[in-house]
């Protein structure tokens, strides 16, 4: 059977080989090469459905989704766009693994928007629960086990499923395993929707996943790897109880889900649970991989020693299983069976109260001559606000700089790998010879900035401002630069091959001797671009424009 995906039609189904709907006239074949054959599912953001792809041998079986936002708001429709060009970005950088469904297509074709995937033929977790009933201990553990591998690889390439739940998670039938399905809410940092464009919240829930499953911070638009992990906790507890996240008991004081008198864990698997399910990110797992490790060895990491509550000047300071009274804000007690260097850089008394020298709160006064104990991002972000500018020829990978004022920082020939500078103010900075692969630059200020020789591999510089920036050379290969301002930038002999330059403006932008094969670029813009008989077009050809 052929099926329609035109979603005003009042009767789809149509014979086999039809070339075109018997009720509405509608073409059969999306891009003239795939066939729907029936839906698998609907939603008020699109439909998926189940699809042969005519155009190869055999024609397999694929999944097509249609993204077709139920509104007329040029606005939406325009942010829709965004998000569909976003999610193929994403879902192309992720690669192929064997828990995942590989992207094989994405087209736009009469105002809907369309991604093809891999066919995966099982049933949803979600289905095996009200197929068969609730799972015990051994079989979460399993879930467990076979999901944390597949989250991770996910996160080492900088991707946020953010609907992780358990009518996205589907059991293979060919081996049995566990794959990821439905990236719809899929993210490398999806900026929110303002309420003025989004007046229907269409986009906005779209983005921010399902409620319930989803952590606070996610529904605040935070999204961070650990919030997967979250996710995951709460789809086990689904899968164990049948109750939806919604439905079980909280604690009116602390928005926490009380879940332990919904479920008989051992106490192996509980404390693991404990960690998955903390309100703070600080507090749960850092990685797929640690929660693997503790799912697998039943110990937790060790904490990192936190400030505790307030106390009064004469009460004693928490300690290990020896008490320790402090007796004033600079001489620890004689008797004492820490040693007092112990805390020495990380930690200050001050009037009985034990502070550690990552304590976020009230934190600036004493950082000092502490920054010895702070790492990465924030250790940077501290020493250029004491004055510092020099950064150059250090190891900075998936350190996180998001909305940091770094204006004039030298971070010449340093290792940025998946770093994040969301929306920081990188103003003049030096970024000659630097790796910054992977690394999340949307919407950051990079007006002036020196990144020659550079290397931006499937970086995100969507809505970056560029403007007057020095990228000669630089390798800009699969990046991501929907709607980023490159006005005045100098990316002569820039590697662009793959590049996503849909909306950018290239007004007075320097391509001689860019090679732009494959990049997704307009012949309006290039026009707009200065170009030689160097410059290589997206396909493939070198002349004059």
């Amino acid at each position: 059977m052929s099926y329609c995906v035109n979603p005003n039609c009042a009767n789809p189904n149509n014979e086999p080989y039809a070339t075109s709907c018997a009720t509405c006239g509608s073409s059969l074949k999306l891009r003239n090469r795939y066939r729907a054959s029936r839906p698998l599912g609907k939603g008020g953001f699109g439909a998926t459905f189940l699809a042969a792809d005519e155009g190869l041998p055999g024609f397999p079986s694929c999944v097509v989704k249609q993204l077709r936002p139920n509104t007329q708001s040029a606005s939406v429709m325009k942010m829709a766009r965004e998000l569909f060009e976003r999610e193929a970005f994403t879902l192309g950088k992720i690669g192929s693994h064997p828990q995942i469904p590989r992207l094989l297509d994405y087209f736009e074709e009469e105002g809907n928007f369309y991604l093809v995937q891999e066919f995966v033929d099982g049933e949803t977790l979600k289905q095996e629960f009200e197929r068969r009933g609730a799972f015990n201990e051994i079989e979460i553990r399993k879930i467990l086990s076979e999901i944390f591998p597949a989250l991770g690889f996910m996160h080492e390439n900088g991707v946020i499923h953010r609907d992780i739940k358990p009518a996205n998670i589907m059991r293979r039938k060919q081996d049995g395993q566990l794959v990821l399905i439905d990236f719809g809410a899929v993210s490398s940092q999806v900026n929110k929707p303002s309420a003025d464009d989004d007046p229907s919240g269409l986009l906005t829930n779209f983005a921010i996943g399902t409620p319930g499953f989803a952590p606070p911070e996610q529904m605040a638009m935070r999204p961070v790897y650990s919030s997967d992990l979250y996710a995951t906790a709460m789809s086990c507890l689904y899968l164990m109880t049948g109750r939806s996240p919604k439905d079980l008991p909280h604690d009116p004081f602390t928005g926490e889900i009380n879940w332990k008198s919904q479920v008989k864990l051992s106490d192996r698997l509980r404390v693991v649970f404990e960690k998955l399910l903390q309100q703070s990110v600080s507090q749960r797992f850092r990685s797929a991989e640690e929660a693997l490790r503790a799912l697998e060895s039943g110990s937790i990491p060790d904490e990192v020693p936190k400030a505790s509550p307030s106390l009064s000047n004469n009460s004693p300071a928490p300690a290990p299983p020896s008490s320790v009274t402090v007796r004033n804000a600079n001489t620890p007690s004689p008797n004492s069976r820490i040693h007092p260097q112990k805390y020495s850089s990380s930690t200050q008394f001050d009037s009985g109260m034990m502070t550690t020298g990552n304590t976020r709160a009230g934190n600036n006064s004493r950082i000092g001559t502490g920054t010895g104990e702070l790492k990465g991002g924030r250790r940077v972000i501290v020493e250029y606000n004491q004055g510092k500018r020099n950064f150059a020829n250090q190891d900075y990978s998936k350190s996180s700089f998001g909305s940091a004022t770094l204006a004039g920082i030298v971070m010449s020939r340093s290792k940025l790998v998946e770093a994040d500078f969301c929306h920081a103010d990188l103003t003049g900075a030096s970024f000659q010879g630097a790796n910054l692969s992977q690394a999340k630059l949307n919407s950051a200020n990079l007006r002036e900035a020196k990144m020659q020789r550079a290397v931006l591999i499937k970086s995100d510089l969507g809505s970056a401002s560029m403007i007057l920036a020095d990228l000669r050379e630089a390798n800009l290969q699969s990046a991501y630069m929907s709607k980023a301002d490159l006005s005045g930038a100098n990316l002569s002999q820039a590697n662009l091959k793959g590049a996503y330059l849909s909306q950018a403006n290239l007004n007075g932008t320097n391509l001689c001797g860019a090679d732009l094969k494959g990049a997704k670029i307009t012949d309006d813009q290039l026009a707009q671009a200065k170009t030689n008989w160097g410059t290589i077009r997206p396909d493939g050809s070198k002349r004059l424009f």
